[in-house]
């Protein structure tokens, strides 16, 4: 079963409970299990935007109320080639059976463009429906590279798939080393570190790689353990104990499931280590009530803030904050919030610059080849690069290897690129209840701040 959204904005913004259940009675709706009703569906009043992802979550509240915000705007300004958006949502609760069965809900629904999705395994579960369905599919989410890998080995079947954020794992591996050398090392002087990482499919490529990247980096950091742990796992005590044993200057997490429970512990306990890295837990604008305070000096990469990252980006968060149509509690946008709304402008730029909807596979194509221009390269270098809120964006190309150090034989044709002026990310900590920017420097709002308990 679905979940249907029980939040609905205003009539102006071209949105209705009647467009989201049309087709599907006027109860809860029944997922068919059968075949498809057919990839290609006629459009006659709107364009359906579908958003898989877990609604009941705070990410996948934060990025249906970034979309609906998004599609809000471009119907006050015109709509998308004559026509108001709409949107459906539908729940992959997290799983890759489910996540499989929402992509086949919202085509046989009539969703137009697909976006969404949170957990990497939910992503990777869609794979099977991908090939059936072929609608375009903007990943806002899951940072794995199982799909972008795909595109490169059977493009015809897989084409459809673009990332829109995060940065693929192996890129997020290469941020997070970056921010050791240059801010741990470099700025703190820290000499050691223990990888403190949940046990899921995007965290392996990081902790199976962190020290010879640091290596390859040119750092003398050394990581003297990793400890990867179950998500179902409710005491950290044992863990934070063997590295504080292990002599390490602090704890680099890697955790996107699980970072409220340990947290709250580690400030419990006042660990004798700072807490940084990839908490994806803590972008959310509540981490701090969530975890009763522990949130100070807590450190997090994330995609964006409220920083001049583009033109966009303050504006953005802004409108974010006021708009409270869906989701009001709803006030801080994740870092999918921000990919989910760069995926609706870029799209809305493509299909205008294609001048047709995804009626047929050959009108699909002309779509595709619209998005695969952002980032195209042009005397070696990414052109024709779509402003977004988290940075200039663009796709790597088919064929194009030689991005990462880690696969430098691999392509992730129509994967984000990222980098200096692209795409990639910055570096908050929690102080005093806030989120503030430590790094990059030419985005600082404050500096980095130890523990309470450490000061």
């Amino acid at each position: 079963m679905t979940k249907s959204n029980n939040h609905w904005p205003d009539s102006s913004a071209g949105l209705s409970r009647r467009s989201f259940l049309k087709g599907a009675g006027a109860g809860a709706l029944a997922l068919s299990l059968g075949p498809l009703a057919g990839p290609w569906v006629q459009a006659a009043e709107t364009i359906t935007i579908g958003m898989a992802n877990p609604l009941e979550t705070f990410f996948g509240q934060a990025a249906e109320k970034a979309l609906l915000l998004g599609i809000k705007q471009i119907n006050a300004s015109g709509g998308l080639l004559g026509k108001n958006l709409d949107l459906i949502t539908s729940d992959t609760a997290g799983r890759p059976d489910q996540a499989l069965l929402a992509v086949e809900d919202l085509a046989n629904r009539g969703a137009d463009f697909l976006t969404g999705f949170f957990f990497s395994e939910a992503l990777i579960g869609t794979i099977p429906a991908i090939p059936v369905v072929r609608k375009i599919l903007l990943d806002t989410g899951a940072s794995t590279p199982v799909l972008t890998i795909q595109v490169s080995k059977d493009y015809n079947n897989f084409k459809f798939f673009f990332r829109l954020g995060p940065v693929n794992s192996f890129f997020l591996l290469q941020l997070s080393v970056g921010f050791v050398r240059d801010f741990l090392e470099g700025k703190l002087g820290w000499k050691k570190i223990v990888l403190l990482a949940e046990d899921s499919a995007w965290t392996k490529p990081i902790t199976d790689s962190f020290q010879t990247l640091l290596g390859a980096f040119g750092s003398k950091v050394q990581v003297v353990d990793v400890i990867r742990y179950a998500e179902s796992t409710t005491d950290f005590t044992s863990l934070f104990s063997r590295a504080v044993k292990a002599g390490s200057d602090g704890l680099f997490t890697i955790m996107a499931h699980t970072g409220t429970r340990p947290t709250a512990q580690w400030a419990a306990q006042k660990v004798p280590l700072p807490l940084v890295g990839i908490n994806v837990q803590a972008q959310q604008g509540n981490f701090d009530q969530l975890t009763n305070g522990a949130a100070e000096s807590v450190v997090t990469l994330t995609s964006a803030a409220r920083a001049p990252v583009t033109k966009k980006t303050i504006p953005f968060v802004d409108d974010f904050a006021a708009f409270s149509d869906v989701f009001p509690q709803v006030t801080i946008p994740s870092y999918n919030a921000f990919s989910s709304y760069d995926a609706l402008f870029m799209l809305k730029e493509a299909v205008e610059k294609a001048g047709t909807l995804p009626d047929n596979e050959a009108n699909t194509d002309k779509i595709i080849a619209e998005l695969e221009q952002f980032g195209a390269l042009k005397d070696g270098k990414p052109t024709d690069l779509f402003v977004g809120t988290t940075g200039h964006l663009g796709f790597y190309q088919r064929g194009e290897i030689g991005v990462t150090p880690l696969m430098p034989k691999q392509a992730f044709p129509h994967d984000l690129r990222f980098g200096p002026g692209l795409a990639g990310g910055l570096w908050i900590q929690w102080q005093s209840g806030k989120q503030q920017v430590i790094s990059p420097a030419n985005l600082k709002t404050a500096g980095f701040v130890l523990p309470p308990w450490m000061r």
